[in-house]
Formats: structure tokens, sequence, C-alpha cells
């Protein structure tokens, strides 16, 4: 196992989301649970740290809760404050032991075991790696160092998020690796992925 860590952050259980309000809350979790299970199945192979950020009173799912995941609660509302958090809690400081941090979103079920590991192998050449969503967001952030700024004053869920991350990216000498375009599943036009 290497020292690099790959981070799924969860949706809260009571966290309104587009499907809740169009399908119900009970609807909306049983897609919720299949989109997490198709992430666990994507990542739960990979030969890395893997932590599950979620904020629910009651933990992690149990397809989360075993030897394979750490499961660690987070008090930040916002997920940029979660990953802005994350990053700066899981990236080695020191100069002799550098490790990767991949964040994965938990509703693509696009996610392959194949970009995973592309993302990792692409952090031993670019300072970060994306994957862009269709939406305009992103999927996959991953990082060797911390860069907070890029989760500054972002709107998570906006159209504009990955061209303004790209273009801070660039305002910083920062290079940048991107992975293939992907969906998310934010609303009921999205629901022909889930399987």
């Amino acid at each position: 196992m290497t020292n690099d860590v790959l981070l799924i952050v969860l949706n809260a259980k009571n966290e309104q989301s587009k499907l809740a309000q169009s399908l119900g809350e009970q609807k909306a979790q049983e897609i919720n649970n299949k989109l997490e299970a198709a992430a666990c199945a994507a990542i739960a192979a990979f030969s890395c740290r893997k932590i599950v950020l979620h904020s629910d009173e009651n933990g992690a799912d149990t397809i989360w809760s075993n030897n394979i995941f750490i499961t660690k609660k987070q008090t930040e509302k916002r997920v940029n404050d979660k990953l802005k958090s994350a990053f700066a809690d899981y990236i080695i400081q020191d100069r002799d032991d550098v490790n990767k941090v991949v964040f994965v979103a938990a509703d693509c079920p696009q996610l392959t075991q194949q970009i995973i590991e592309k993302a990792f192998e692409s952090l031993n050449k670019y300072d970060v790696c994306i994957g862009p969503e269709k939406k305009g967001s992103y999927y996959l952030i991953g990082m060797k160092e911390p860069l907070p700024f890029l989760f500054d004053n972002k709107l998570w869920s906006g159209k504009h998020l990955l061209d303004d991350t790209l273009e801070e990216l660039i305002e910083n000498g920062k290079n940048y690796f991107l992975l293939p375009e992907l969906q998310r599943v934010n609303d009921i036009y999205d629901l022909h992925l889930v399987k």
C-alpha cells in the first residue's frame, strides 16, 4: 500500500438535493445508495488509503464500514470547505515522503478504476489532475500539495467551476492534466446513468 490517499465525500442523508425535490427523499436515497455502491465497486480494489468523509450523525453507510475504507466524520457544511480541509489533512508535508491525494465524487457512476489510476499516475508529472463533468463542474480532483485557493469562493455545482478552477491554476503557475469528461447524477435528467 502506498501513502497515496483516495478521498470520497458522501452527501449527508438529510441534505436537500435536486433529486429529492423531484422524486422525494426515499426515492432519492435509493438512487444515492446505488451511486455509492457503484463508487465503492470502482475504488475498492485500488491500492492506497481510501478515506470516506461523511457528515451524518450515524456515520457512513455499511458498504463503507469495513476494513477497506476508513470513515471520518467532517463538520464542514459546504463541499468546498470539506475538500479544502481534507486535502490539507492528508497531503504529507515532508519533502522526503510526497504523497498524492485524489478526491472522487460518489455520484459519478461512469467512474472506473482505470480513470482513478490515470489520475494518480498523472500526478507524477502534473501539479493537479481534474476529471471534468459535463455540466461544468468536476467529478475528480487530485494534487500533491495543498492548494487551498482552489476551494475558495466557488459554487460547487456551478456551471463555471471547472473554468474558474483551470483559470486559477494558470494564474498560480500550476500545470494540470484533464481526465475524460464524465457525467455526475445531479437531477432527474441524469437518471439514465443509474443502473
